[in-house]
């Protein structure tokens, strides 16, 4: 039997131009690739290294509808890596209807928390959402996300534009 982990998910949305921060000073190059198609086993690692403390499963598939999804038109995924180790990653879905762009994942590699990474990142996600041509950038937090994901988005300037319950299988090692 499954377990289930109840969350609250908060839609969010933000406008206007990406704000300015400044690379965080590390020592190390870095550089943000953006995969046309990202290869399925980085993909797997990226998302397993972020999302399983946080119950993430949405992308938990076998390869051909991983392929699928994360390879459709309109979607994108991009890599910080400093000295060519990936520090964090977000993915992007602009959308067929309208001026909008959702990042649909967004997260550091753990050991790369707390060293200003994650300002840097999301700024850079929100400059490719809007060079999709969006006008709106939206994205999806929950209460199991890592607690500093909120603050921060709040922080970039989006704002909570609706909340709903779920229950999402639970991860368990």
């Amino acid at each position: 039997m499954t377990h289930l982990v109840k969350a609250v998910v908060s839609l969010m949305e933000r406008r206007g131009p990406a704000p300015r921060v400044a690379p965080p000073r590390v020592g190390a190059d870095l550089v943000l690739r953006d995969y046309a198609r990202i290869p399925l086993d980085l993909y797997r690692h990226l998302y397993d290294a972020v999302g399983r403390p946080h119950h993430w499963t949405s992308r938990l598939l076998p390869d051909a509808a991983l392929s699928a999804q994360i390879h459709a038109p309109g979607m994108a995924v991009f890599v910080l890596e400093a000295d060519g180790r990936p520090v964090g990653w977000f993915e992007l879905e602009a959308s067929r209807q309208g001026r909008r762009t959702r990042i649909v994942h967004f997260g550091i590699m753990p050991e790369f928390r707390g060293q200003g990474f994650a300002r840097h990142l999301l700024a850079r996600a929100i400059e490719a959402a809007l060079a999709t041509g969006a006008e709106v950038v939206t994205l999806e937090t929950n209460s199991l996300d890592h607690p500093a994901a909120l603050p921060l988005y709040t922080e970039a300037g989006f704002v909570c534009v609706d909340k709903r319950f779920v229950a999402t299988p639970a991860i368990e090692d």
